[in-house]
């Protein structure tokens, strides 16, 4: 399925194939990017990658694994949800917005620092407000992670609040930077980049 494109950018439902998951095991399997999403101690086997990613292949998960395709290349991964009732609480969400969370990286870091994240989750955002009737986004990357904060800034997401020890990373929890976006936020920038 396509959930959102725009040229240059597709993003497509991640398939229960081998060709997506050996994609997604060749990116899980880079020290560099393991160096942003869960720490280049991490270990990463095709099999962990069926286990923990094909579930999310299938209709029945509250999660949506996506490939994003950069001028039909596969670049990299992004994943939606519906943010569950103690996310809910713990962001202090709206209960009746909707609320979504997304998670994105970029696997092919020859990629990086060209916009391709910021392209593809403005396209996402698109999707979860017009098509999902989501209210409110949420990302929360780790702290430390000024360019993925930078990228959602670019794309109209406010810092919330800090959430402590939120994200195992190579072993240690790691602060992670909680940003919401709203749909009329959202749309209102749509309304002026037109």
């Amino acid at each position: 399925m396509l959930y959102a494109s725009k040229e240059p950018i597709a993003i497509r439902s991640m398939k229960d194939n081998e060709q997506d998951f050996t994609t997604l095991h060749n990116w899980l399997t880079d020290a560099n990017v393991l160096s942003y999403i869960e720490g280049p101690g991490t270990k990463y086997t095709m099999d962990n990658i069926i286990a923990k990613y094909g579930p999310r292949t299938k209709e029945a998960s509250d999660v949506k694994a996506c490939i994003i395709e950069f001028e039909g290349r596969h670049v990299g991964y992004l994943q939606f949800y519906k943010l569950t009732q103690d996310d809910i609480k713990r962001y202090d969400a709206g209960k009746d917005t909707l609320p979504y969370g997304i998670d994105i990286f970029i696997g092919e870091h020859q990629y990086w620092n060209q916009g391709i994240g910021t392209l593809a989750m403005k396209c996402m955002l698109k999707y979860l407000v017009v098509q999902c009737q989501s209210g409110e986004i949420y990302v929360d990357p780790q702290i430390r992670n000024e360019r993925a904060i930078k990228s959602y800034e670019k794309c109209g997401f406010q810092k919330v609040k800090i959430l402590k020890n939120h994200e195992l990373f190579d072993g240690t929890y790691q602060d992670n930077q909680l940003m919401r976006l709203s749909s009329q936020d959202f749309m209102n920038s749509q309304n002026g980049s037109e």
